[in-house]
């Protein structure tokens, strides 16, 4: 009984309450929307508008407050009456699927039928912006767009992993990347065939920094660090650096927080954050160790050496594919030479270049490639009427 009622229940359950946590969805002037959940979503999404000040964008998002908001109520009415339609897919869902991926789907179905509802009676919208090519609200906007001859543009706002196990396709008529390896992973482990333009990292790039002597050792962890390792590691800084300051930034995803209680934070001069910007605490290392992290790409970007520790986390060595094109310096363990060995991988002729083809941004002037980007941008923000044949063509091209 639980797999033909009581499971796909829950299912329509959760449909309804991402639904009705959409909002603000009144917005009668805006030319574009957009849909982001996370800060660095948000981020990404204010980077894109930075660009073309003069669109004017609905900016969506899944939050709590809007539950209570007018329309929700018309929203949530208008799933119910789908349900006849798409029970049977909820309980299929349920037999052939744990509850999570069977959410995931079934979310990304209502968000689907949620935005195409809205498109439909806003055909002043002529373009929808992503920040993300895998979660179920990006997925669902982006066929609702699709469907409806709008134009999608997707920005990545993380590195994405080379040696990934699966690398979701980039579904998008426009694609903002931070370099031109980004492209070059999508096209080699998945599918991209969007109008592209470079846009750089989010933080500002800056040459590589040297200092006298290392005060300050950053730790930026990933989802899956092993707390043991960890322990182990700080234990060894601190023993060849008993006066050094040890930040260890934990993974922004609360959700995904580990207990690192017996690694001897309790000690002064190790700190253990999350949630700090990013850019101030990568300036106030000297060098920082990551695991199998983008976050080591937006570190030796800004201007600070990064040693990549494989054992800090269960991943597969060089998840990332960094150390195999030679943005990041792989070491076994902390050593007492460790600065020195760093000086001399970041110091090799054509590094520069290999950073370049990751973030775009870096060595060039930001006015230039801004407007560069700026330009590929509006051809899919102010494109053809949605019933023009030619932009027809290229969204049933794409989907």
């Amino acid at each position: 009984a639980g797999a033909w009622f009581f499971q796909p229940l829950f299912l329509l359950a959760y449909m309804l309450k991402c639904v009705i946590s959409l909002g603000p969805l009144k917005d009668a002037g805006a030319e574009a929307l957009s849909i982001s959940q996370f800060p660095n979503e948000h981020k990404t999404v204010d980077r894109v508008a930075s660009l073309v000040p003069d669109v004017r964008l609905q900016r969506i998002s899944m939050e709590r407050a809007h539950m209570y908001g007018p329309g929700q109520f018309a929203a949530a009415i208008a799933m119910l009456r789908a349900v006849p339609r798409i029970w049977r897919f909820l309980q299929l869902l349920a037999r052939r699927h744990s509850f999570m991926p069977a959410a995931r789907i079934a979310s990304a179905l209502a968000f689907y039928m949620c935005f195409s509802r809205l498109l439909a009676s806003r055909p002043a919208l002529k373009s929808v912006i992503v920040a993300s090519n895998y979660s179920p609200e990006a997925v669902g906007v982006a066929a609702a767009a699709h469907r409806s001859g709008r134009q999608v543009i997707y920005a990545n706002h993380a590195p994405v992993p080379a040696n990934a196990l699966v690398v979701p396709p980039v579904l998008a008529d426009c694609a903002l990347f931070y370099g031109v390896k980004t492209g070059e992973i999508y096209e080699r482990r998945s599918r991209c065939a969007a109008d592209v333009a470079l846009i750089g990292q989010p933080y500002a790039a800056r040459a590589m920094e040297w200092r006298e002597e290392v005060t300050t050792v950053g730790i930026f962890l990933t989802a899956g660090t092993r707390a043991d390792v960890l322990q182990s590691l700080v234990a060894s800084v601190r023993l060849d650096l008993p006066e050094a300051r040890i930040i260890i930034r934990q993974h922004p995803v609360l959700l995904l927080k580990t207990d690192f209680s017996g690694i001897g934070v309790d000690d002064p001069r190790t700190e253990l954050t999350i949630g700090n910007p990013l850019e101030d605490e990568i300036a106030a290392c000297d060098l920082v160790i990551c695991g199998n992290s983008g976050v080591a790409m937006n570190v030796v970007s800004s201007g600070r050496p990064v040693a990549y520790l494989s054992s800090l986390d269960g991943l597969s060595f060089d998840a990332c594919g960094f150390v195999a094109n030679r943005l990041v310096l792989s070491v076994p363990w902390w050593t007492e030479d460790i600065y020195d060995r760093l000086k001399g991988f970041y110091q090799t002729p054509g590094w520069e270049g290999v950073m370049q083809s990751y973030d775009a941004s870096y060595g060039r002037d930001l006015a230039e490639l801004h407007a560069e980007a700026s330009q590929v941008l509006m051809r899919h923000l102010r494109p053809e009427a949605p019933g023009d044949e030619t932009a027809l063509h290229r969204v049933r091209a794409i989907a």
